[in-house]
């Protein structure tokens, strides 16, 4: 019985070549080695391996079907090296994101484009969901990493700090707000937030509730692009990170109301498992 593979590399090796001393140099172990591994491997087989002549070596009858054996095993292990070698160096692999539609569109979309220009052949699978879903998949191994809105507490992952967002309560540019100075003057006023279960619309009913300030939205929507959008046909005040709503300040759809109290800071993070794969490794790694 044949148990080590070793001894068969050697075989292959030999009768692809037909010289001991070619199959030395490719292997780059020495020619008595070399010899010394067909002569334990044909006492395991029970039978020669090998005709010899002064042009070289050849297979006899009974070694024909163990090298075409051979030829199959060593092409797939070939093959194996050469995956390992594209994952590697990221010629090939598929990195798992998860993700928030609004960190998709105002943050996320530059980024996967510039990595992409680095590497070409990798693909891509984002999955469209919030920061406590995102989150989720990420401890379900069901993504690589996943990008969320923080502050997050969950000693579980990584966070790497990839955007500061500012909180502004915000209206359209027809909106009178000249009378609103304070967060308790919006309370008299029409506004329209994102959904209770959103992590924005906690972080946003937290830091409220600091200055004893409680709203009561007309609307709740699920879609920050939806809010913005009711924002512009003067719905009603909403509450933005400046960051998201760069083209509607400049374009004099939307102005920030000015208010004596500032909302906390808040952030985008990427969140990661330390064991991760080698394209998110070197994801991460774009980020930064």
């Amino acid at each position: 019985m044949i148990t080590d593979l070793n001894l068969l590399r050697v075989f292959f090796y030999v009768a692809k070549t037909e010289k001991i001393s070619k199959a030395a140099e490719v292997l780059n172990v020495s020619q008595p080695a070399i010899s010394q591994h067909i002569k334990t491997l044909e006492e395991q087989a029970g039978f020669k391996l090998f005709t010899r002549s002064k042009k070289g070596v050849k297979l006899t009858n009974e070694a024909q079907e163990i090298f075409s054996y051979c030829k199959s095993i060593f092409a797939q292990v070939e093959s194996i090296n050469h995956t390992l070698q594209n994952i590697t160096s990221l010629d090939t692999g598929t990195l798992r994101i998860g993700a928030s539609d609004t960190i998709c569109k105002y943050y996320l979309i530059d980024k996967l484009k510039g990595f992409e220009q680095l590497y070409p052949n990798i693909r891509y699978r984002v999955t469209n969901c919030t920061t406590k879903e995102s989150l989720s998949l990420l401890k379900n191994n069901d993504v690589d990493i996943a990008f969320v809105h923080s502050p997050v507490t969950d000693n579980s992952f990584t966070f790497q700090h990839c955007l500061t967002l500012e909180d502004f309560f915000v209206c359209s540019n027809d909106f009178d707000c000249s009378k609103i100075h304070t967060l308790e003057d919006l309370t008299k006023y029409r506004t329209l937030l994102l959904e209770k279960s959103s992590h924005s619309r906690k972080f946003l009913d937290a830091n409220l509730l600091k200055y004893n300030i409680e709203l009561h939205p007309k609307f709740e929507l699920a879609s920050l692009d939806l809010l913005i959008e009711f924002a512009k046909k003067n719905m009603g005040i909403i509450c933005v990170s400046k960051q998201y709503i760069k083209k509607e300040l400049e374009n004099h759809e939307l102005k920030i109301i000015d208010l004596k109290e500032k909302l906390d800071t808040r952030a985008i993070s990427l969140a990661y498992h330390n064991n991760i794969s080698n394209a998110a490794k070197r994801f991460v790694e774009f980020i930064k």
